[in-house]
């Protein structure tokens, strides 16, 4: 049995009540001032009279002299006392009048903390143990993200038209545009539920799985691949098949942790197990290393950044050095590159080698990120112990890890943020709705489609990102912050190329600069690789924030000189071919159908078809009609 969602104005004005919105918070205002200027010699790294700042419970231990705060006594606090005074930090220039007064107002407020302004929004509001409805899910995702709004005086943008979230949802889950009769087909259905039938015909899709196959492809290969260091070759073709092995697995519909386990516990050689690339990517020099497999494992798969950990205690976060060597114990035996794998039975122990910065040849026992330590005394291969501890549903990592990337993903921004910094001084900004999405999708048996599809349902997901007139920016930033209007984001390369690929009609599409006389490629930077390849190195994007505009001459110039986008669609000439008496007016509507997913508006139609009925070659009038339509921002962006 699952507990009613409930969420009242009762709530609302409760949470309110609990900290003023007005007040500092330690981890959004305080922590940031600390990390700057005073946890360079009371952190991770360096404890002066013995003094850690980095958490809650440290500036309530204090140091030598006993606690550094007082909650509501910032005259008897020593921390405030030495900011006060300026004896603290020992820098030449001392914090601003605005920082100490955040830290007294802070000290003054009681100590709260993000968990203590947003007790009310803590509750996930569904019952945990059980797998419910997509509607459902979907139905107290947005009372989450309303109630939050209501809190910060905030009205959620309008829930978007047809053909915005026909294009957004088409992008999101496929990659590519609809094609113009897809197009022309949802916006004429007056069903009311079409746009639930809409997400689970595109997650039924052999493009879904290459959609998020290219992506997680993306997120686990650096941008630079590692070279044989012999031949200097790049593992580029694996680590394609790297993306069509994921593209499979989440077209089959498998769970997040079989997929998982196929990735971490793989042997053998690389020409049946595309996965195993994941190793060597990660390693070092094309090598295995339990180092660089630690890393990237919990960065990835359990959201946590580790990697300053491995030298030293961690100044700014709470992981110390043996976290991280207690973790990376588990892929000691490991051995390899990108082409093959091996793993012996050992002892769960490793040493911590020479270029750690600090404890180089401690010996460090197996262990969970801060949990139990299995016996290390045991000759076994570790891997199983790691999985089966990683995937279960009690861990605090795994399903938290893959809701917060899935939605860093449709939102352009993480619940946690960054998205691989899950921490307590990191916390959610809707704790609920992260409890509530890792919930369930643990409960669902870590079913990767069940979980997109409670997303997608949303009114969250489905609100337009277009703008009134008027409206304030700093409205519309802390709306973005909160969730309660969509991002403008930048098609990624292969949204951007599949999407070409569709209009034009040309799956082989290329548009490399080529030298016409012989064919070879030409240019001030000439094409090593083949026509993806260069594609992707010219319209990459910022993977850690997709809202950044990136593209500039070079991707403009392509865009508007390149003599495959001036040569019109073959798809287009098919349509053409099927319907002799079409008229302009039609063909306009084509084109807009199949590249902007929405129909001409009266103006743009009356336009465009004067200007194809005022030449006696509308062939090529089509053609600028639709150079001018994939040169707009609107084709180029995901709205």
């Amino acid at each position: 049995m699952h507990r009613t969602p409930f969420f009242t104005t009762a709530v609302l004005v409760c949470a309110l009540r609990i900290c003023p919105a007005g007040e500092p918070l330690l981890e959004q205002d305080v922590l940031p001032i600390l990390r700057k200027h005073c946890m360079g010699c009371h952190g991770g790294l360096k404890q002066e009279a013995q003094l850690d700042l980095r958490t809650l419970p440290g500036l309530l231990r204090g140091g030598e002299s006993g606690p550094s705060v007082m909650a509501g006594q910032p005259d008897q606090s020593p921390l405030w006392k030495l900011v006060a005074s300026g004896e603290m930090p020992q820098e030449k220039t001392p914090l601003s009048h605005k920082d100490r007064q955040t830290i007294r107002d802070w000290i003054a407020a009681g100590l709260p903390t993000f968990a203590t302004r947003h007790a009310a929004f803590d509750d996930p509001l569904l019952a945990r143990g059980s797998r419910h409805e997509p509607p459902q899910v979907a139905q107290v995702i947005d009372r989450h993200i309303t109630g939050q709004l209501q809190v910060q005086g905030l009205k959620p943008a309008a829930v978007a038209d047809d053909a915005e979230f026909l294009r957004r949802v088409f992008l999101d889950l496929t990659g590519r545009v609809p094609q113009s009769d897809q197009a022309a087909a949802f916006l004429d259905d007056p069903a009311p539920d079409k746009r639930g039938k809409l997400i689970d015909t595109l997650l039924a899709s052999p493009e879904f799985g290459q959609q998020f196959g290219r992506t997680w492809r993306d997120w686990i290969c650096p941008p630079e691949l590692p070279s044989d260091m012999n031949s200097g070759r790049q593992p580029i073709q694996q680590a394609r098949a790297l993306g069509d092995w994921f593209s499979k697995r989440f077209a089959e519909g498998d769970s997040w942790d079989r997929i998982v386990r196929e990735i971490l516990s793989v042997k053998g050689e690389i020409k049946t197990q595309p996965q195993m690339i994941f190793f060597g990517l990660v390693g070092q020099d094309a090598k295995v290393t339990p180092d660089g497999s630690t890393r990237s494992v919990a960065s990835l798969f359990m959201g946590v950044q580790l990697q300053c950990a491995q030298c030293h205690d961690d100044p700014y976060r709470d992981w110390a050095q043996r976290d991280f060597w207690s973790l990376a114990a588990f892929f000691r035996n490991v051995k390899g590159d990108f082409k093959k794998i091996d793993e012996q039975p050992g002892e769960g122990r490793i040493t911590i080698p020479r270029s750690a910065f600090r404890n180089a040849g401690q010996q460090v026992p197996i262990g969970f990120l801060k949990g139990a330590q299995p016996d290390a005394a045991q000759k076994k291969t570790w891997r199983p112990v790691f999985l089966d501890w990683l995937t279960s549903k009690d861990n605090p990592f795994f399903a938290r890890a893959f809701a917060n990337r899935l939605w860093f993903q449709l939102f352009s921004r993480g619940i946690v943020n960054p998205v691989d910094d899950l921490r307590a001084l990191n916390p959610p900004s809707h704790p609920g709705l992260l409890q509530l999405l890792s919930n369930e999708f643990a409960d669902s048996g870590y079913d990767v489609k069940h979980l997109v599809r409670c997303v997608c349902n949303s009114q969250a997901y489905q609100r337009s990102s277009r703008l009134t007139v008027g409206t304030p920016k700093l409205t519309v930033d802390r709306q973005l912050q909160r969730f309660g209007r969509a991002p403008v984001r930048v098609m990624t390369a292969d949204m951007l190329f599949e999407s070409l690929k569709r209009v034009y009609g040309d799956p082989q599409l290329d548009l490399r600069a080529v030298d016409q006389k012989d064919g070879n490629t030409s240019g001030e930077s000439a094409a090593v690789g083949d026509a993806y390849l260069e594609f992707h190195r010219k319209f990459g994007t910022n993977e850690g924030d997709a809202t950044d505009f990136t593209h500039g001459i070079p991707q403009m110039l392509t865009f508007i000189n390149h003599p495959r986008l001036l040569q019109g669609s073959r798809g287009f000439d098919e349509f053409l071919k099927a319907h002799p008496q079409t008229t302009p007016q039609r063909a306009v509507e084509w084109l807009y159908l199949a590249t902007l997913s929405r129909r001409p508006t009266g103006d743009e139609l009356a336009e465009a078809t004067a200007y194809v009925m005022a030449t006696d070659q509308p062939a090529d009038a089509y053609q600028d009609v639709l150079w001018m339509l994939v040169n707009r921002s609107e084709f180029i962006c995901v709205r």
